[in-house]
């Protein structure tokens, strides 16, 4: 029996549709490339999942981007912001967690928006009452126009820096900041409390975060010094930059004089050529005499 005509150029249709559809895929550059950063900061982490969208001759704010309402800030899905630990974003306080970045840019001001729905495409469903916070900013004008988003942790310190974002000629910064005192405290007495005590971690955690009560730390390198003789020079100029801070100027110039004293029998000499440096400098600093 012969195939009807018009069910063969279906059939004929069909092979020819699947054949279209099995074509090799072509790797090619992509309009707005898909960024993930991680970034280390307080005693956790900051991370930030977006897509760069670039001008190609043309007007971001205004343009592409209208002006008083809600953006993605990016392209494809939704900007996603993670915290590693409670942090402090513009001021107001931020639970650890992953949220939608949203922003609505002004030609001015702008709010930066966090939201709990990070599975949106865009911003096309957002829902307000999803919102966690919502922070006025000021919007700058860079020197140098740039050609695609960015988004990034700018004058980073221990426990502070900048979430900014910058495209075209403009930059918006927001002063995000962590309280890593009572996590790292808190790990310094459990940690006490065991066979590895972390001495020498512990006292520079004192003296890099300006504990008010220094004592602890000082009492920490002695069990350091005595524990690990061997690296007494060490603990010893750890000890004096300690007593330094506490404003005991003979008592540092004597621990820093003792660490040159161990670092006699090293063998090390990059050690000996770094830490008679450092002593040397520290006892120039209180007023001793190597």
């Amino acid at each position: 029996m012969t195939t009807p005509y018009p069910l063969a150029l279906a059939g004929l249709a069909l092979l020819l549709a699947s054949a279209a559809h099995a074509q090799t895929p072509l790797t090619v550059p992509q309009p707005s490339p898909a960024v993930k950063i991680r970034e280390a900061f307080s005693t956790s982490f900051v991370e930030l999942n977006y897509s760069r969208p670039s001008l190609k001759g043309r007007t971001a704010f205004g343009g592409l981007v209208p002006y008083d309402q809600v953006w993605r800030t990016g392209a494809n899905t939704v900007t996603k912001i993670r915290f590693g630990e409670a942090v402090t974003l513009g001021g107001q306080a931020v639970p650890a967690g992953t949220y939608a970045l949203l922003t609505i840019p002004g030609k001015a001001n702008w709010t930066v928006i966090l939201n709990r729905d990070t599975a949106q495409w865009g911003a096309y469903e957002y829902k307000q009452s999803l919102d966690v916070l919502h922070l006025p900013a000021k919007a700058t004008k860079l020197a140098n126009p740039q050609e695609s988003l960015s988004l990034s942790l700018e004058n980073l310190r221990p426990a502070a820096a900048d979430l900014t974002l910058a495209w075209e000629r403009v930059q918006v910064a927001i002063p995000l900041t962590a309280n890593p005192d009572p996590i790292v405290l808190a790990q310094i007495r459990e940690a006490m409390k065991g066979e590895k005590k972390p001495y020498v971690a512990a006292a520079q955690y004192y003296y890099n975060s300006n504990q008010p009560d220094l004592t602890p730390a000082v009492g920490w390198l002695d069990e350091y010094i005595k524990a690990t003789p061997a690296s007494a020079y060490y603990g010893y100029y750890w000890k004096a930059k300690l007593l330094q801070k506490q404003g005991k100027n003979q008592d540092a110039a004597s621990a820093a004089r003792k660490s040159l004293d161990a670092l006699g029998t090293n063998k090390n000499e990059i050690a000996k050529a770094e830490y008679t440096r450092l002593n040397t400098q520290l006892l120039t600093e209180v007023g001793g005499r190597k």
